[in-house]
C-alpha cells in the first residue's frame, strides 16, 4: 500500500481511464473497471494514485480528475462528521474562500468599467480577507501531513506544499497590484487573477476530493483530537470556532508519569530532576528545537503557548523527518546548512529578522558528544526586540514591585 502510487501497471489503468472519459465513452463501462481497481488497491491507494497522475502525468488534467470524480463520489463520505470536526473547518473555510474568489472578481470587473474609490477599498478589504487562507494551508501543513507521514505517506504533502507555495507567491503578487490602485493596469490584474483563482480552485478540489478523504480513512479519534486542539496555535480563516471537537465515544484520559524517588540525573556541573530540568528548559527566555542525528524532530520546549510562539512547534510534528518540516522552497538551503554544521564547515549559523513588530533571532548549531560523535542539530529562538528598547543608562537596582 506505502507504494501504491508508483505500481505503473494501475498507474497505466487509471490513466486509461481518464482519457476514456474524456473520449465521452459510456460512464458504466468505466465505473465497472474503476470499481474493480478501488477493490484491488483500496480507497487510499486509489487516491494515492489519482494525485500521482495529476501531479506527475501530462496527459492528466485537473478537469480529468474532476470529471472522474462524479465517478467515485462513493470514496467521500463525510455527511455524519460534526461541524466542529476538523474536514468540517477546513471545508468550512474552502466554502468562504470560494464565495470571497468571486467577489474579487465581481469587484475587478466593475473597476474595469468605472474607476470608484468605494469599490477600490472594497476589493482591498476583500484581497486582504482572502489572505487569511495562510492559516487554512499552515494548519493542513503543520497539522495534516505530519500525521499522514507517520503512517508512511509523504508524497501526498510534498506535492500539495509545492503548489500551495506557488498560490502563495501568486497572491502577493495580485495583493501589491490592487493595493497600487489607481496607479496600476486593470487588464493584467484580471489576467493575473484568472490564474491565481484557477490555482486556488484546483487546490480546493484537491484538498477535498483527494486529501480529506484519505486522512478521514485512516487518521484515529486521538489523532484528530490532537489536530483540533493544535489547530488553535495556526488559528481558523473566516470562521470563529468556539468548540474544540471531541470523539462522540471519547473518556478523559489522564496519564501521570510521576518518579517517586525523585531520581536525580547528572547535567553539566550539577544535579538536576526530570521536573526541575523540564522546568528550567520551559523557563529559559529561548524557543529550542532539537533534531537527533538520524534527522528526526525530537523535542522543543514549552516556554510559552503554540500560538505565542515566534515559530510554531506543536506536539503532532515530533517524529518527522526535518526535511519534511520545511516548505519545498526552502529545503534545499536548509538541508545544504546541516550538511555544513554536521560536517563542521560551520561551527553554528545565525539568522535575524522581523516578524509581527519582534526582531527575532534564530541559530543553528551542531552537538558533538566528548568522542566527536554527531548527536544531532540544536535551534535556539530569542525576541530580541527587547534589547533594542532598553535605555542608555545602566541599571543595576531591583525594578518596583507593582501592587
Amino acid at each position: 500500500m506505502l507504494t501504491v502510487q508508483y505500481d505503473l501497471k494501475r498507474r497505466d489503468a487509471l490513466k486509461g481511464m481518464f482519457i476514456r472519459l474524456r473520449s465521452e465513452e459510456a460512464e458504466e463501462s468505466i465505473r465497472e473497471d474503476l470499481n474493480r481497481l478501488i477493490e484491488e488497491v483500496g480507497v487510499v491507494g486509489f487516491l494515492l494514485i489519482k494525485q500521482t497522475l495529476i501531479h506527475n502525468d501530462e496527459d492528466v488534467t485537473i478537469e480529468d480528475a474532476r470529471k472522474m470524480s462524479a465517478l467515485d463520489l462513493q470514496l467521500i463520505n463525510d455527511d455524519a462528521l460534526e461541524q466542529s470536526h476538523p474536514i468540517s473547518l477546513f471545508k468550512q473555510e474552502n466554502a468562504l474562500f470560494q464565495s470571497t474568489l468571486k467577489e474579487v472578481w465581481r469587484l475587478l470587473t466593475l473597476l474595469e468599467e468605472e474607476e470608484q474609490l468605494d469599490t477600490i477599498e472594497e476589493l482591498q478589504q476583500k484581497i486582504y480577507q482572502l489572505g487569511e487562507f495562510h492559516k487554512h494551508y499552515h494548519r493542513k501543513e503543520k497539522l495534516l501531513f505530519p500525521l499522514l507521514e507517520r503512517y508512511g505517506h509523504v508524497q501526498p504533502g510534498r506535492l500539495m506544499w509545492k503548489n500551495d507555495d506557488r498560490i502563495r507567491a501568486s497572491y502577493l503578487g495580485i495583493k501589491r497590484r490592487i493595493e497600487q490602485f489607481p496607479n496600476t493596469n486593470i487588464k493584467f490584474i484580471k489576467k493575473r487573477y484568472l490564474d491565481f483563482q484557477a490555482m486556488f480552485m484546483n487546490m480546493i478540489y484537491e484538498e477535498e476530493a483527494i486529501l480529506f478523504p484519505i486522512v478521514l480513512a485512516i487518521f484515529k479519534d486521538e489523532e484528530w483530537k490532537a489536530v483540533a486542539v493544535e489547530s488553535e496555535a495556526f488559528g481558523y480563516a473566516m470562521i470563529d470556532v468556539e468548540e474544540v471537537w471531541k470523539a462522540a465515544d471519547e473518556q478523559q484520559k489522564i496519564s501521570e508519569h510521576s518518579n517517586g524517588s525523585e531520581e536525580h540525573f547528572r547535567f553539566g556541573g550539577g544535579y538536576l530532576t526530570t521536573e526541575e530540568a523540564n522546568l528550567i528548559l520551559n523557563n529559559l527566555p529561548l524557543e529550542i528545537t532539537f533534531v537527533d542525528k538520524n534527522n528526526v524532530f525530537k523535542y522543543f520546549n514549552e516556554m510559552t503557548e503554540a500560538s505565542e510562539m515566534m515559530l510554531v512547534r506543536t506536539p503532532i510534528s515530533i517524529g518527522r523527518n526535518v526535511a519534511n518540516c520545511h516548505p519545498p522552497k526552502s529545503l534545499k538551503k536548509v538541508m545544504a546548512l546541516m550538511r555544513d554544521l554536521i560536517a563542521q564547515r560551520r561551527t553554528s549559523e545565525s539568522m535575524w529578522f522581523k516578524k509581527n513588530g519582534q526582531y527575532i533571532h534564530l541559530t543553528y548549531k551542531a552537538l558533538f558528544n566528548d568522542e566527536g560523535e554527531y548527536i544531532g542539530i540544536l535551534e535556539y529562538v530569542q525576541d530580541i526586540q527587547p534589547f533594542f528598547e532598553l535605555p542608555e543608562e545602566v541599571k543595576m537596582g531591583l525594578s518596583p514591585i507593582v501592587e
